[in-house]
């Protein structure tokens, strides 16, 4: 059985995804704050490949090979409870290569604010055709993307130590995400 986080370091790396969020430098203006929709969007996600299993939740939804697996970083009762959601997709060996989770109503004005000079701010970069922020470790890639709702969406990558060919199938796998709103917060 593979080794996973624990509750507690799930909830340290994101609050480590929204704090490096908070460490952007602002480059966007104002935006005009219209109506929500009333019923989340219906697309499925970008570049399905033929075969390929479809992970829909009421924040994302994901595509990922057939022999793969996912499974819940928590119980709906705790989704429920702070507004989150995430899952693990692990490969057939049931290593856990990939996470990707949303919590709604997030606080990321702090990302609007000036930063400490001694901070390092992630790189801005596109995934899945959606503006996102990039971070790397020795052994996890980030991706944060915050929509007009402020539901922050963390995609985690476990492979910072694997092969080119393990980053391009991971790469692949993510870059079939779609958010339930597609359009980028601004602060």
């Amino acid at each position: 059985m593979p080794r996973l986080p624990t509750q507690p370091a799930l909830v340290l790396l994101g609050a480590l995804a929204l704090l490096c969020l908070a460490a952007c430098t602002p480059t966007a203006t104002p935006a005009t704050v219209g109506r929500a929709p009333t019923a989340p969007p219906t697309a499925r996600p970008a570049r399905v490949p033929a075969g390929w299993k479809v992970l829909a939740t009421a924040h994302f939804r994901l595509a990922y090979p057939p022999d793969w697996t996912t499974f819940s970083l928590g119980d709906a009762a705790q989704e429920d409870a702070v507004h989150s959601t995430g899952y693990y997709i692990a490969t057939p060996a049931q290593h856990a290569q990939l996470g990707v989770s949303a919590l709604a109503k997030a606080d990321v004005s702090a990302s609007c604010r000036a930063t400490n000079p001694q901070t390092q701010p992630p790189q801005q970069t596109t995934l899945a055709g959606l503006p996102m922020w990039y971070l790397r470790d020795v052994l996890v890639r980030w991706w944060v993307f915050v929509n007009a709702q402020q539901t922050a969406y963390t995609l985690r990558a476990f492979d910072g130590d694997a092969s080119a060919a393990t980053q391009a199938q991971d790469d692949a796998i993510l870059a079939t995400f779609r958010p339930d709103n597609a359009t980028p917060w601004r602060c």
